[in-house]
């Protein structure tokens, strides 16, 4: 994935390192090389790549895309990859390992690795394994263009943190000075850098990092100005030089993300010791439907479910940079996914940063430059140096949703330290009910169905470290997540063309549960993807723009996942629409079908039906009601029964919790 720089960086170490930093190597570069051209079973598809070098271990293709000589295979045991290995020959013979990522309980049992002697032999062998029964997914374990969220640090300044403590009549602020005071700076918190690698040695990171939670030097990855300008705003140390870190008393690790089998190793890593992990990465900015591997996702899952000992790593992602191109994070798999923290930028005046996108799957804001160039005083102060030559540099001219993340991260740490028995859950509900409302007045803002207001540029607001860091230690655990799914619908029905009435569908969750995320997984089929228009509405009218007009040309939607927040904390039970409409001329398409997600938590009481905040008679007339309105699923099984009337008054006489 291609960095999220306003400039190309300049290569770390020939061609894998330079699209690790975020310089892409275009086929242009390579010079007059003939490439290999084949259809290549990848993470996110079946595409067609020329291929520069098939027979190496390691091979650029098309679009800054790199495969390595490994195959990725899903499968619910080794027998069927047996099976089809003993019916081949591979020169030298594969070699099998199951994936061991992680020193705790959540190891990715399905996924297994065969590492082949070139990359058109591992092409071979994941079009012979996609075939074989018993196997659920084989492909070529590929590296896609990735671009860091901010513009690479250059220029060295003084120590300028308006940023953390609002001083120099900063409006915007993540407010850590009062946490600092009653003590809280991160002690005993461990944030993971994911990245190429940032500086350990340089001297205002070295005093801080937790090598027993980093990944060890790996060949081809090494470390530049970006990811260490990012671990610089976590965790800066507090030694008289330089600036400090939001959690200056936190610990730092470094992670390697790269070919997906590398990006899903780095997820699961010592979940054990990793208490948060910061993203300041993503897809190309550039307002185009983007995809997350399988192994990628599955990663993803573990490290937030089983991370510390269950409670959940908590993954914090820059919301990205592409606001000019109307780019909006529900293009982006990895930040809008249910397991991750989408941040977004606001600038020292409190305003909405030009670059930074918005999003129905948008939760917070925070602090950082008012441009990509951001330099003095509107840029961020932090660490640089990405060399032994230049190794205790500083800047401040770092930015972009790349700054927020970490600053984010830094914050979270905080909260952490107040109350380290937090589950990832329980983080996201403490930011969100302690975050600013930024710019009031803006007419973004909106309330949803619970009474929150939420905007789609400043998602809920903005991280406010100190007032979250108070509410920390008394927030009571909203318990395990219950997802809800609806029955898939298949309208197959012609969106008409160059109309914004569009077509709508319905479905109904039964479901009393309080709302957190909702996901529509979505088919339509349509010749210029960014013709369509899709809105959700939720059984207490909020709205969430899961895709807006743009210049993107893919061809539709195919089971993609669109997610929002916009409704947390409201009731799932009611009537969800969609509405899809095709705002250009020319270009045709279908809502082939589309099913609902909801994800949250039962209410602290669930018998307290009418929401009053007592338990009474009332109560039990409400569900009634409700449960003759096909809206009574009081034992969340996705359907209303008379065993839901039993549940209810079986836990309305035992009372409230």
């Amino acid at each position: 994935m291609p960095a999220r720089s306003a400039q190309p960086q300049a290569p770390l170490t020939l061609t894998l390192a330079a699209t690790l930093a975020g310089g892409l190597l275009c086929s242009s570069a390579l010079g007059a090389v003939e490439a290999d051209q084949r259809p290549v079973r990848t993470g996110v598809g079946v595409r067609p790549m020329g291929l520069q070098s098939p027979e190496a271990l390691t091979s650029q293709a098309d679009d800054g895309w790199m495969l390595r000589a490994r195959v990725i295979v899903r499968a619910v045991d080794r027998g069927p990859i047996d099976r089809a290995l003993g019916l081949r020959r591979v020169a030298e013979g594969p070699a099998l390992l199951p994936v061991r990522a992680s020193e705790e309980p959540g190891e990715l049992r399905e996924f297994w690795l065969i590492d082949t002697t070139s990359v058109a032999a591992a092409a071979d062998l994941a079009d012979a394994l996609a075939g074989q029964p018993g196997v659920l997914e084989a492909y070529v374990d590929s590296m896609r263009p990735r671009t860091l969220r901010a513009n690479p640090p250059t220029d060295p300044g003084f120590v300028q943190q308006w940023f953390i403590n609002g001083l120099g009549g900063a409006a915007g602020s993540v407010n850590a000075l009062p946490a600092w005071k009653n003590g809280i700076t991160g002690t005993g918190i461990t944030v993971g850098v994911i990245e190429a690698g940032f500086n350990i040695d340089h001297p205002d990171l070295a005093p801080n990092v937790n090598l027993a939670a980093s990944q060890g030097p790996i060949l081809g990855y090494t470390f530049g100005d970006h990811s260490t300008a990012c671990a610089g705003l976590i965790a800066a140390a507090r030694n008289g030089i330089g600036g400090v870190g939001v959690a200056y008393g936190a610990k730092i690790s470094r992670q390697f993300f790269g070919f997906d089998s590398d990006t899903a190793a780095s997820f699961t890593f010592r979940n054990d010791l990793n208490a948060v992990k910061s993203c300041s990465w993503g897809p190309p900015d550039n307002a185009i439907l983007s995809a997350i591997s399988s192994i990628e996702l599955a990663a993803l899952q573990t490290a937030a479910t089983a991370g510390r000992g269950g409670k959940g790593t908590i993954f914090v992602w820059a919301a990205g940079n592409g606001a000019g191109v109307s780019d909006r994070v529900d293009y982006d798999p990895y930040a809008s996914s249910r397991y991750a923290i989408a941040i977004g930028s606001i600038d020292r005046s409190d305003q909405r940063a030009t670059y930074s996108e918005a999003g129905s799957s948008l939760m917070l804001v925070t602090t950082s430059s008012t441009d990509l160039f951001g330099s003095a005083p509107s840029g961020v102060y932090t660490t640089t140096g990405a060399s032994v030559s230049a190794p205790g540099d500083y800047t401040a001219g770092f930015g972009g949703t790349s700054a927020a993340a970490p600053i984010a991260s830094g914050a979270i740490a905080l909260v952490l330290q107040a109350n380290p028995n937090l589950s990832s859950r329980d983080v996201q509900h403490v930011l969100i009910r302690s975050a600013r409302r930024v710019q009031p007045d803006d007419e973004s803002w909106a309330l949803n169905g619970a009474g929150r207001w939420v905007s789609d540029v400043f998602g809920f607001g903005a991280i406010d470290a100190a007032a979250a860091v108070a509410l920390a230690p008394g927030f009571v655990s909203r318990g395990p997540d219950r997802t809800v799914a609806s029955a898939l619908r298949t309208p197959n029905v012609a969106v008409p063309d160059a109309s914004l009435a569009g077509v709508s569908d319905s479905v109904v969750i039964p479901s009393n549960l309080l709302v957190e995320r909702v996901q529509v997984i979505l088919t339509a089929p349509h010749q210029k993807a960014g013709d369509l228009r899709i809105l959700l509405t939720s059984p207490s009218g909020t709205q969430s723009l899961l895709a807006d007009t743009r210049e993107d040309y893919s061809p539709g939607y195919d089971q993609y996942t669109l997610a929002s927040v916009r409704c947390w904390d409201e009731r799932a039970a009611g009537t969800w629409t969609l509405r899809v409409a095709d705002t250009g001329p020319g270009w045709t398409g279908t809502l082939g079908s589309w099913q609902l997600v909801v994800i949250g938590a039962p209410p602290a009481c669930p018998v307290d039906f009418d929401a009053s905040g007592t338990r009474t008679v009332a109560d039990i007339f409400a569900f009634l009601s409700a449960w003759f309105n096909g809206l009574g699923d009081f034992n969340l099984d996705g359907s209303t029964g008379v065993d839901d009337i039993f549940a209810f008054l079986s836990a309305w006489f035992a009372g409230c919790p």
